[in-house]
Protein backbone atom coordinates (compact mmCIF):
# COMPACT_ATOMS: atom_id res chain seq x y z
CA UNK A 1 0.00 0.00 0.00
CA UNK A 2 2.92 2.45 0.89
CA UNK A 3 4.06 2.12 -2.81
CA UNK A 4 1.07 3.32 -4.30
CA UNK A 5 0.46 6.20 -2.06
CA UNK A 6 3.59 7.19 -3.07
CA UNK A 7 2.66 6.79 -6.26
CA UNK A 8 -0.38 9.32 -5.91
CA UNK A 9 1.32 11.83 -4.08
CA UNK A 10 3.77 12.00 -6.81
CA UNK A 11 1.37 12.30 -9.69
CA UNK A 12 -0.57 14.95 -7.31
CA UNK A 13 2.65 17.05 -7.48
CA UNK A 14 2.70 16.51 -11.20
CA UNK A 15 -0.83 18.16 -11.36
CA UNK A 16 -0.10 21.19 -9.47
CA UNK A 17 3.19 21.66 -10.91
CA UNK A 18 1.23 21.43 -14.41
CA UNK A 19 -1.48 23.70 -13.26
CA UNK A 20 1.34 26.22 -11.75
CA UNK A 21 2.90 26.26 -15.17
CA UNK A 22 -0.70 27.10 -16.65
CA UNK A 23 -0.98 30.24 -14.62
CA UNK A 24 2.74 31.43 -14.98
CA UNK A 25 2.25 31.53 -18.40
CA UNK A 26 -1.44 33.36 -18.33
CA UNK A 27 0.03 35.84 -15.76
CA UNK A 28 2.88 36.34 -18.28
CA UNK A 29 0.67 36.77 -21.21
CA UNK A 30 -1.48 39.51 -19.33
CA UNK A 31 1.19 41.53 -18.38
CA UNK A 32 2.84 41.04 -21.64
CA UNK A 33 -0.76 42.39 -23.47
CA UNK A 34 -0.57 45.58 -20.77
CA UNK A 35 3.08 46.21 -21.73
CA UNK A 36 1.87 46.26 -25.41
CA UNK A 37 -1.08 48.45 -25.10
CA UNK A 38 1.09 51.30 -23.42
CA UNK A 39 3.85 50.80 -25.56
CA UNK A 40 1.00 51.82 -28.39
CA UNK A 41 0.16 55.04 -26.88
CA UNK A 42 1.15 58.06 -27.42
CA UNK A 43 1.75 60.00 -23.65
CA UNK A 44 0.75 63.78 -24.16
CA UNK A 45 1.96 65.99 -20.99
CA UNK A 46 -0.49 68.40 -20.42
CA UNK A 47 -0.20 71.17 -17.42
CA UNK A 48 -2.91 73.70 -16.73
CA UNK A 49 -3.34 76.02 -14.08
CA UNK A 50 -6.55 76.39 -11.62
CA UNK A 51 -9.38 78.09 -13.52
CA UNK A 52 -8.06 77.24 -16.88
CA UNK A 53 -10.11 74.72 -19.49
CA UNK A 54 -8.20 73.37 -22.37
CA UNK A 55 -10.26 71.05 -24.78
CA UNK A 56 -9.68 67.85 -26.31
CA UNK A 57 -10.98 67.55 -29.89
CA UNK A 58 -10.98 64.85 -32.72
CA UNK A 59 -12.45 62.30 -29.63
CA UNK A 60 -13.84 59.06 -31.24
CA UNK A 61 -18.07 59.22 -30.97
CA UNK A 62 -19.35 56.90 -28.58
CA UNK A 63 -16.48 56.43 -26.36
CA UNK A 64 -15.77 57.15 -23.01
CA UNK A 65 -12.02 58.48 -21.32
CA UNK A 66 -10.20 55.50 -19.09
CA UNK A 67 -9.47 57.80 -15.90
CA UNK A 68 -6.76 57.18 -13.43
CA UNK A 69 -6.85 60.10 -10.66
CA UNK A 70 -2.88 60.16 -9.70
CA UNK A 71 -3.88 62.45 -6.45
CA UNK A 72 -6.60 64.85 -5.77
CA UNK A 73 -9.67 63.34 -7.48
CA UNK A 74 -11.13 67.22 -7.13
CA UNK A 75 -8.47 69.15 -9.16
CA UNK A 76 -10.30 68.69 -12.70
CA UNK A 77 -13.69 68.97 -13.84
CA UNK A 78 -14.32 67.10 -17.05
CA UNK A 79 -17.28 67.20 -18.76
CA UNK A 80 -18.18 65.26 -22.37
CA UNK A 81 -19.16 66.10 -25.81
CA UNK A 82 -19.63 64.36 -29.08
CA UNK A 83 -15.84 64.55 -30.39
CA UNK A 84 -14.37 66.26 -27.59
CA UNK A 85 -13.97 66.84 -23.84
CA UNK A 86 -13.63 69.63 -21.61
CA UNK A 87 -11.20 70.22 -18.66
CA UNK A 88 -11.27 72.97 -16.53
CA UNK A 89 -8.44 73.00 -13.81
CA UNK A 90 -10.61 73.27 -9.96
CA UNK A 91 -7.43 72.61 -7.84
CA UNK A 92 -4.02 71.13 -7.97
CA UNK A 93 -3.45 67.05 -8.71
CA UNK A 94 -2.77 64.93 -11.18
CA UNK A 95 -4.67 62.72 -13.73
CA UNK A 96 -4.24 60.19 -16.83
CA UNK A 97 -6.93 59.74 -19.46
CA UNK A 98 -7.31 57.52 -22.42
CA UNK A 99 -8.73 59.06 -24.95
CA UNK A 100 -9.06 57.25 -28.53
CA UNK A 101 -9.03 59.65 -31.10
CA UNK A 102 -11.04 60.04 -34.17
CA UNK A 103 -8.20 58.41 -36.49
CA UNK A 104 -7.99 55.57 -33.74
CA UNK A 105 -4.95 56.51 -32.49
CA UNK A 106 -4.79 55.96 -29.09
CA UNK A 107 -3.66 58.66 -26.61
CA UNK A 108 -2.81 58.83 -23.13
CA UNK A 109 -3.29 62.42 -21.79
CA UNK A 110 -0.84 62.71 -18.53
CA UNK A 111 -2.34 66.18 -17.31
CA UNK A 112 -0.97 67.96 -14.28
CA UNK A 113 -2.95 71.01 -12.86
CA UNK A 114 -0.71 73.75 -10.53
CA UNK A 115 -3.16 76.15 -7.82
CA UNK A 116 -1.71 79.62 -8.80
CA UNK A 117 -1.14 80.49 -5.70
CA UNK A 118 -2.03 79.23 -1.75
CA UNK A 119 -5.33 79.76 0.04
CA UNK A 120 -5.49 83.24 1.58
CA UNK A 121 -6.99 83.99 4.51
CA UNK A 122 -8.86 80.92 7.12
CA UNK A 123 -12.34 80.07 7.11
CA UNK A 124 -12.70 80.32 10.97
CA UNK A 125 -15.91 83.21 11.34
CA UNK A 126 -14.90 86.98 12.42
CA UNK A 127 -16.07 88.71 15.04
CA UNK A 128 -19.29 90.44 15.21
CA UNK A 129 -18.86 93.92 15.55
CA UNK A 130 -19.81 96.55 18.66
CA UNK A 131 -23.70 97.34 19.07
CA UNK A 132 -24.48 100.67 18.29
CA UNK A 133 -26.11 102.66 21.87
Amino acid sequence: MTCEGGRAKVRARRILAAWLAVMLSLTHMSVTAARAEAAQRRVISLTINKGQNYTISGVKPGTQPGVKVLSNPRALVMQTAPGRIELVGADAGSWNLKVTLDTGEKVLYAITVNASAPPQGNLSPGAAPTAIP
